[in-house]
């Protein structure tokens, strides 16, 4: 009986002393410096980038204003993609003073009101800062107004338009130099807030990168490709369908996400990121799924090369494999990740995953 006991306790305090151990690997994790690299080497860093090149499309502008001419326009149309690629890098970070400031709908809403647009440009008086007007600024209105037919004739020859184009670039600039500002003192704030709470600002970058993921999913390929309509396809739903850049900024925007799951800084350096984390949690499966699918998804994109509303019609079984990869991957980081890290998904979607 002694014997039967003593093997009893041995075991009992086995699978406690495994249990404390698998714990502990999650309580070891100095998800501080994860924080830390994500404030100073990616986010910080991503938005400065973003900020020179939003105060270069100003000066372009400017210039071309005062002596415009067919060169100075493809030179402010190619710093316009610039400047988009550039958001699908800072979007993800929709917590802190972004979220304060509404900064990712400000600059990333699409599509743009163009009957609201027009209407501005005819009155001439107009508050850029008013909900009426949310859809008729940010990137998405410069697609129209940089790209639509009669673009150039209208910048040269209507001082409303190209005052109004003035006026959303300067919407833009004030409210990047807002944010960038504001996170000199955040910064502290962020990396200190390493809980698994709802409100931990842990807890929101990994809400967020889901969700970003999940938001390029839908809005970026999905809506357009008529997954939540039925198969009937939504071309006007299309972002930057204007300029036909909408695949690149998917891409790139998938690959900025990527990215951030390990850790890489804006220079191009392997930092501490999610992928340490999950390693560190004994998760390196996972960890391999995870980047495996994401390699799979960006190198699908070469097969394409036009526009996303040509694609729809010319080459839809492709984007049909984009969009069920990119939702598997879903999966994966939402669920099997979050799950991993002990993070409660708190926004809602209702595109079924």
């Amino acid at each position: 009986m002694n014997r039967i006991i003593f093997g009893f306790l041995a075991s009992a305090l086995f699978l406690i002393t495994a249990c404390n151990k698998n714990n502990n690997n999650k309580d070891d994790f100095d998800k501080a410096a994860l924080l830390k690299n994500f404030s100073d080497n990616v986010i910080q860093p991503r938005y400065a980038d973003f900020k020179t090149k939003i105060d270069s499309l100003e000066i372009l502008f400017i210039v071309f204003q005062s002596n415009p001419t067919e060169a100075k326009f493809e030179d402010l149309k190619a710093h316009w993609k610039a400047c988009y690629l550039s958001f699908q890098r800072v979007k993800t970070f929709d917590f802190g003073p972004a979220m304060n400031i509404g900064f990712k709908g400000a600059i990333g809403t699409f599509p743009t009101d163009t009957t609201q647009i027009s209407s501005n440009i005819s009155a001439g008086t107009y508050n850029l800062a008013t909900v009426t007007n949310s859809d008729a600024v940010g990137l998405a209105a410069l697609d129209y107004l940089f790209f639509a037919p009669n673009a150039y004739s209208n910048l040269t020859s209507n001082v409303s338009y190209s005052q109004y184009c003035l006026d959303v670039i300067q919407k833009m600039k004030q409210e990047t130099n807002a944010l960038v500002s504001a996170w000199t003192s955040f910064r502290a704030t962020f990396i200190a807030s390493t809980g698994n709470e709802s409100t931990s600002m842990f807890s929101m970058l990994v809400n967020d990168f889901c969700q970003d993921w999940e938001e390029a999913k839908a809005a970026k390929l999905g809506i357009p490709l008529g997954k939540y309509s039925l198969g009937i396809q939504r071309p006007e739903y299309i972002e930057a369908r204007y300029s036909g850049y909408s695949l690149p900024i998917l891409k790139a925007s998938l690959s900025s996400i990527a990215e951030i799951y390990s850790g890489i800084g804006a220079n191009g350096q392997d930092g501490v990121g999610f992928d340490d984390y999950l390693i560190a949690l004994n998760k390196e499966s996972l960890n391999s799924v995870i980047k495996d699918k994401f390699r799979e998804i960006d190198s699908s994109f070469y097969i394409f090369n036009s526009s996303l509303e040509l694609e729809l019609t010319q080459n839809s079984v492709a984007l049909e494999n984009l969009f069920n990869a990119i939702s598997q991957q879903v999966i994966f980081i939402k669920t099997d990740m979050t799950a991993s890290f002990g993070i409660l998904i708190t926004y809602q979607d209702n595109d079924g995953d």
